[in-house]
């Protein structure tokens, strides 16, 4: 009886070449390495001219929020857009609701304005720092700023403090936000802004800080969840009481309702100096988009909103902004 032997089957094997060694396969090298370009540039993020910085201002929404303490990140982010931005674009910018991505967006590009001519302009042509001296400014008329131009996005989340990761995340899926892994660098990677509230700081002084943990916010917190690092910048203005921090005290008192203090409202006083407050994060504000994090952090760690005043001023035009 013959025994058949049953071997397995194997692919014909073509010549070497362009063309794949396998018989089952009609593709080319060439055409192969074509398509695994064309795969690794729609993965990759796009190429733009000038840098994207994504600001994000923290806050609840609803009319029960309205100008409460924590929601001075959502009141800062909304003035800067509605004063400066809209002024040096010379358009009524506007935040449009995107269901999608959670929040309210507005976006555009804006370019510095050391040599603007209109008449109408507003706010000083001269920013913080060349304010700050006459050899800053004749460096920065020789050698410019280092983001010239720069493509700006504003989102305000529209879900709740402790759930803001959802918005940032989603609105980074969906138009490729690659944050840069060193917010100080001056390169043209997309960067991350979060503005918020805190309570660690008096009324009237305002910090950046280029990357770490959420420092007790629970916006920033649940943000760095979402997108999966702390590499980002934030600025944080803040909200505490001015009389926690005299007789050598550091922050509230032992037993302070820390929920109840920060969904009030702004006192008196405090309310009369929030134009003053916002013409000095439309300066911060200004000073991080064209200068990047670290000189921004410089001036505005070395100073308070009396000291803003009585250095630089606020024209009065500009605090009725």
């Amino acid at each position: 009886m013959l025994r058949v032997c049953h071997r397995p089957l194997r692919a014909p094997q073509l010549q070497r070449g362009n063309v794949l060694t396998s018989g089952f396969s009609t593709s080319t090298r060439s055409d192969n390495a074509q398509d695994s370009a064309k795969a690794a540039a729609s993965a990759a993020p796009p190429k733009y001219d000038h840098v994207r910085k994504l600001i994000v201002g923290l806050g609840n929404p609803g009319d029960k929020f309205t100008n409460t303490r924590h929601n001075i990140g959502f009141v800062a982010v909304r003035h800067f857009l509605d004063t400066y931005a809209s002024q040096v674009t010379g358009k009524r910018l506007k935040l449009e609701h995107e269901a999608g991505n959670h929040g309210d967006v507005a976006r555009f590009r804006v370019a510095f304005q050391q040599n603007a001519a209109d008449k109408s302009y507003v706010y000083p042509v001269d920013d913080l720092v060349n304010r700050s001296s006459k050899r800053a400014k004749e460096r920065t008329l020789k050698e410019g700023v280092p983001h010239e131009e720069v493509n700006v996005a504003l989102l305000l989340p529209s879900t709740y403090m402790n759930c803001s990761g959802t918005a940032v995340r989603a609105f980074m899926q969906s138009h490729r936000w690659r944050v840069k892994k060193n917010p100080l660098a001056l390169n043209r990677q997309d960067e991350l802004l979060v503005v918020s509230d805190d309570v660690a700081l008096p009324f009237g002084e305002c910090r950046f800080k280029a990357k770490g943990g959420p420092g007790g916010q629970n916006g920033v917190r649940d943000i760095i969840k979402c997108v999966g690092t702390e590499r980002f910048a934030r600025l944080r203005i803040g909200v505490g009481a001015p009389h926690w921090f005299v007789g050598g005290n550091s922050g509230a008192p032992s037993g302070t309702a820390m929920d109840k203090f920060v969904l009030g409202r702004f006192n008196g006083d405090e309310q009369e100096a929030m134009p003053d407050l916002l013409s000095y994060t439309n300066e911060l504000l200004r000073l991080y988009l064209h200068r990047g994090v670290a000189q921004a952090t410089t001036y505005a760690n070395s100073m308070d909103l009396e000291r803003y005043l009585k250095q630089y001023g606020a024209s009065q035009r500009a605090r009725r902004q």
